[in-house]
C-alpha cells in the first residue's frame, strides 16, 4: 500500500514565502568609448566578484537619430537593431575564451524570432525593434529608441537562466553600413534619397539579485573554493550560401508565420541530434540540396543555422572558463 499523501489531504501544512531575494537592483553600463560609427567596436565590462547578476533578464540599449537628405520615405525593418551590428560576443572570465560570438546578428534572431517567437511575444518586443508582421516605429524628428533583451542577441541567456557572477565582457561590432536597417520608399523615380544612421547611444541595463544573507553566503562559500559552475546551452552558427536555405531549431511554441507568410520567408527545420554519439565526427560538414518548380529569384541568398551543444566549465575563483563540449 503507498504511505504517499496527495497534497489534497496535506490540510495541516505550514505557509511557506519565497524569501531568497532580499533586493533587486538595475545598474547601467557603459562603453569604454563613446564611439558608435560604422565598424566601431563597443566593449561594455561588468567587473563584480562578490554580486550576483541576473544576465539573461539584462538589456541593452541603443539610441540615436536618422539623418535623411531628400524627400523619399524612411522606415525601420523589423529587427533592425540587430542589424545594427556585424557580430556580437559574450566572455565570460577575465581570459579570452569567448561563451558566445554571434556572426551576422540579425540573420540569426531573424530566424530564431520566426520559429521560436509568438505573437504575444511580438508585443512585448516592439520596445526591442521586434514588431513582426509591423515594423518599428521611428519617431516624427528621426529619433529612435530601442531596449533589447540579451537573450534576443545571444542564445546562451535563453537556455542558461542562471545568476553570474565574476567578470563579463560583451563587445558589439557595428557593422560596415546600415543598409539593412530600413527601408527607403522613394516618392518620384527620379528622386535619391540618402540616409544616414547616428547612434548617439549605447548602454547595458544589468538586473542585479541581491539574495538573503543564508543564500548569499553559501554561493560565496562556493565560489572561495573555487567550485565549477557548469553551463549548457546550445550555440547557434550561420553559414551563407545561395540559392537553398536551412535551419536547425528546438522550438516549442507556435511559430507567427502562417501560410502565406511562408511563401515569402521560407525556413526548413531539420532535427540531426537523434543518431550515434560515437560516431559523430570532430567537424560538422552540412550540404543541403533544394530543388524547386521554379527558379530562385535573383540575388537570392541562403543561410544555414547550425545549432548545435555547448557546455562550459567556469572557475569564478580563477576567472577561468574551460570547453567541455562544443
Amino acid at each position: 500500500m503507498s504511505t504517499n499523501q496527495r497534497p489534497m489531504f496535506n490540510v495541516f501544512r505550514k505557509v511557506n514565502f519565497d524569501d531568497s531575494i532580499e533586493k533587486i537592483e538595475w545598474r547601467t553600463y557603459y562603453p569604454y568609448t563613446r564611439s558608435f560609427r560604422n565598424n566601431d567596436i563597443i566593449e561594455i565590462v561588468i567587473n563584480q566578484s562578490t554580486l550576483f547578476d541576473a544576465t539573461y533578464d539584462s538589456q541593452l540599449l541603443v539610441s540615436g537619430k536618422i539623418i535623411k537628405t531628400g524627400d523619399g520615405d524612411v522606415s525601420f525593418v523589423n529587427n533592425a537593431p540587430a542589424f545594427m551590428f556585424s557580430s556580437v560576443k559574450y566572455v565570460l572570465g577575465g581570459g579570452s575564451k569567448e561563451m558566445e560570438l554571434v556572426q551576422d546578428p540579425g540573420i540569426v534572431s531573424t530566424v530564431r524570432g520566426y520559429l521560436g517567437y509568438t505573437s504575444e511575444d511580438s508585443k512585448h518586443l516592439a520596445i526591442s525593434g521586434w514588431n513582426f508582421p509591423n515594423s518599428p516605429k521611428l519617431n516624427p524628428d528621426g529619433t529612435f529608441t530601442f531596449l533589447i533583451p540579451l537573450r534576443h542577441f545571444f542564445n546562451i541567456f535563453n537556455d542558461y537562466r542562471t545568476v553570474i557572477c565574476g567578470m563579463q565582457t560583451f563587445t558589439f561590432t557595428r557593422a560596415n553600413n546600415d543598409a539593412n536597417c530600413f527601408i527607403v520608399k522613394e516618392k518620384t523615380p527620379t528622386s535619391n534619397t540618402t540616409v544616414k544612421m547616428d547612434i548617439q547611444n549605447v548602454e547595458l541595463k544589468i538586473k542585479r539579485i541581491y539574495p538573503e544573507s543564508a543564500i548569499k553566503e553559501k554561493l560565496l562559500e562556493g565560489v572561495a573554493a573555487n567550485n565549477s559552475i557548469i553551463m549548457p546551452y546550445r550555440q547557434w552558427d550561420v553559414q551563407v550560401k545561395t540559392l537553398a536555405a536551412g535551419a536547425i531549431s528546438d522550438a516549442e511554441k507556435r511559430p507567427i508565420l502562417d501560410y502565406d507568410v511562408f511563401k515569402e520567408r521560407t525556413l526548413f527545420v531539420i532535427d540531426c541530434s537523434r543518431r550515434d554519439e560515437n560516431e559523430r565526427p570532430s567537424t560538422v560538414d552540412v550540404r543541403l540540396e533544394i530543388e524547386a518548380a521554379q527558379g530562385f529569384p535573383e540575388n537570392t541568398r541562403a543561410y544555414c543555422i547550425i545549432i548545435h551543444d555547448c557546455i562550459m566549465e567556469y572557475l569564478p575563483l580563477d576567472n577561468i572558463v574551460n570547453n567541455l563540449k562544443a
